[in-house]
Formats: structure tokens, C-alpha cells, sequence
């Protein structure tokens, strides 16, 4: 009488296979998550410019409010003029999948600031939220009334 079994080649087939699937798949949900912080941190970082420019419309403090851009992170502060030392700022550090590169403002440098009482900006231009790892950016674009497009 004969027994039924799998030979050593059908049982190593079959976890290759499974092995290549669960690869594929890790690989995936790594994709996805990257792409999930780079639109969260853009849908974040309007969300924060657009209060820094409302606070300066409503004249909150009676001063204007801004955002300094760094590569990795974006400080959100008080004032006319950016103060690393200040402790009313708030810093939102991006992942490490996402960096803020090509800051092109008006008049140069990294501050965003948005003046009382209209909210407007002289500091406007471009600014890219890129991810090495899907090759993939997303150009903000700011006007001199302090609209942000993307």
C-alpha cells in the first residue's frame, strides 16, 4: 500500500512562495505608511499655517505670526522676526521619511510671516514636502495674501 505525501520539493515550493507573498506584502504596507506621512504632513503644515495666519489677521498679541522651515522640521512662532529662543514657539518635527527641500520665499531665508491685520505675507513663493524613498514631492505654494496651494 502506497502513503500519500508531499515530497521535499512541493513542501519547499510552497514556502517560497509564502515567502515571496509575505515579502511582497511587508513591503507594501512600508510603501503605504510612507505615502500616508507625506500627505499627513502636508495636510499638517497647512492646517498650522493657516491658523499662524488667521492668528495674525484676528491680531492676536497685536504682532504678526509665522512658520521657520527647516529640512526637518517647521517652528511655528510670534513675532516679525523668527527666535529660535522663544518660548511661546512651537516645533513640529517631520518624519524621517519626510523632508521639507527647495525653499524659494521672496526676499530669501526660511520664515514665513504673516503680518497684522490682513494676515498677508512679502515671504511668499515655493516649497517642496518630499520623500526620497517613494521619489515622490509635493510643491506648496504660497501667495503674497497668504493663500497656500498645493
Amino acid at each position: 500500500m502506497k502513503q500519500k505525501a508531499f515530497t521535499l520539493l512541493e513542501l519547499l515550493l510552497v514556502f517560497a512562495l509564502v515567502g515571496i507573498l509575505f515579502g511582497m506584502t511587508l513591503l507594501y504596507a512600508q510603501v503605504s505608511q510612507v505615502r500616508a506621512d507625506l500627505n499627513s504632513q502636508v495636510d499638517t503644515f497647512v492646517a498650522y499655517a493657516r491658523l499662524a495666519q488667521s492668528e495674525s489677521a484676528s491680531g492676536k498679541g497685536n504682532q504678526g505670526h509665522g512658520i521657520h522651515l527647516a529640512a526637518d522640521s517647521y517652528v511655528l512662532f510670534e513675532g516679525s522676526v523668527y527666535n529660535a529662543a522663544a518660548t511661546s514657539n512651537t516645533e513640529v518635527e517631520l518624519p524621517p521619511t519626510v523632508e521639507i527641500q527647495n525653499i524659494v520665499l521672496n526676499g530669501g531665508g526660511s520664515d514665513i510671516v504673516f503680518t497684522t491685520p490682513y494676515g498677508a505675507t512679502t515671504q511668499y513663493g515655493s516649497f517642496d514636502f518630499v520623500s526620497e524613498q517613494l521619489g515622490k514631492s509635493i510643491t506648496l505654494t504660497l501667495n503674497a495674501r497668504g493663500t497656500l496651494s498645493y
